[in-house]
């Protein structure tokens, strides 16, 4: 569960570099949602069978 978070916050420090303040948030919000979003149709049951290990 760690690696995947350093992952992420690695990878949005690297979008992030040279843009201003309020970019770097705005991309860790979005960010955020679509993590939150996956985690809630996954345990909703709605997220597709393709996608399951």
């Amino acid at each position: 569960m760690l690696i995947p978070l350093a992952i992420g916050l690695s990878l949005i420090w690297l979008i992030g570099r040279g843009a201003p303040w309020n970019a770097k948030l705005i991309t860790l919000a979005i960010t955020l949602a679509v993590v939150l979003l996956i985690v809630l149709l996954e345990r909703s049951g709605n997220w597709p069978d393709a996608f399951r290990r």
